[in-house]
C-alpha cells in the first residue's frame, strides 16, 4: 500500500470521527443538561424577535406563527452549514404557560440544529454564544428584530464596528446600542462591537507609532545630511 493511500485513509478516520462526535454537523449537540439549563428570558418585547447579547451569550426570544419547527445552522468558510449549538430552551404558548425542555424536542440533522416545537404559535426562546467583541446569530424567523449589546458597547467606529444585515435603525437606551430592522425573515444577524476606550487605546498606539516613523526619518536625515559632510570634509567629493 502506498503512502499516499495510507494518509488518505488516516484523514478519512479522522473525517468520520469528526462527524461520529458532533453528529454530521461540525458542532456537537446539545446535551440534555444543556437543553434544560435555567435562564430567564423577558417574554415582554417590542420586536417580534429580539436577541439580547449578555457577555459571552446572547439570549433569543422569538415568535413564531404557523410552523413547529425551528431550524438553526452557520454558514461555515468551505460554503456548509454548521448547527447551532444552543442552550436553555423555553416555550410560552400564547396563554402565558411556558414549558421548557421536556416539551421541545432539538436535535441535530442535515448540518442543523432542529427543533421541534409544543405549538405552531407562541414564543421560543435559547441562548446561544457569542465572543467578547461580536455575536454571530442565524435566525430562523419572520419580522422585526432587534438586537441589544453588552452595556458601553458602540458599532459606529468603522475599523472596530460593523453590523450585518444593513438597513437598521440605531439607538443607545441606558448605555446599550440597539439595532432594529423592520423586517427580516430567517437571515444571520451579526455584529462586532468595541468599547470607548478601545478607541482611545487604539488612537494612543497609533500616535507612538506616527511619533517612532517621525523620529526614524528625522534620525536618518541628519545621518545622510552627516555622513555627506564627512565625506566633503575628507575630500571624496570628486563632483565637479
Amino acid at each position: 500500500m502506498s503512502r499516499a493511500r495510507v494518509a488518505l485513509g488516516l484523514l478519512a478516520l479522522v473525517a468520520l470521527a469528526g462527524c461520529a462526535g458532533t453528529g454530521l454537523g461540525g458542532a456537537p449537540a446539545p446535551s440534555d443538561e444543556q437543553l434544560a439549563e435555567n435562564a430567564t428570558y423577558d417574554w415582554d418585547r417590542d420586536a417580534d424577535v429580539t436577541l439580547n447579547v449578555t457577555g459571552e451569550q446572547y439570549k433569543t426570544v422569538a415568535d413564531v406563527n404557523g410552523t413547529e419547527r425551528v431550524r438553526l445552522a452557520s454558514t461555515s468558510g468551505f460554503g456548509g452549514r454548521n448547527p447551532v449549538l444552543i442552550s436553555a430552551v423555553q416555550f410560552r404558548y400564547e396563554n402565558g404557560t411556558v414549558v421548557g425542555a421536556d416539551a421541545i424536542d432539538v436535535s441535530t440533522r442535515d448540518q442543523r440544529t432542529v427543533v421541534d416545537l409544543p405549538a405552531a404559535n407562541g414564543t421560543f426562546a435559547y441562548t446561544g454564544s457569542a465572543g467578547t467583541r461580536s455575536v454571530n446569530a442565524p435566525l430562523d424567523f419572520e419580522g422585526s428584530h432587534e438586537v441589544v449589546l453588552p452595556p458601553g458597547m458602540r458599532v459606529s467606529f468603522p475599523i472596530f464596528g460593523d453590523v450585518s444585515p444593513g438597513g437598521y435603525e440605531k439607538s443607545i437606551e441606558d448605555n446599550h446600542v440597539h439595532l432594529r430592522w423592520e423586517s427580516l425573515d430567517s437571515a444571520t444577524v451579526s455584529a462586532e462591537y468595541y468599547l470607548d476606550r478601545d478607541l482611545y487605546i487604539f488612537g494612543g498606539i497609533v500616535g507612538v507609532l506616527a511619533v517612532v516613523a517621525v523620529g526614524g526619518v528625522v534620525y536618518y536625515r541628519l545621518r545622510i545630511r552627516r555622513l555627506e559632510r564627512e565625506r566633503e570634509q575628507s575630500g571624496l567629493d570628486y563632483e565637479q
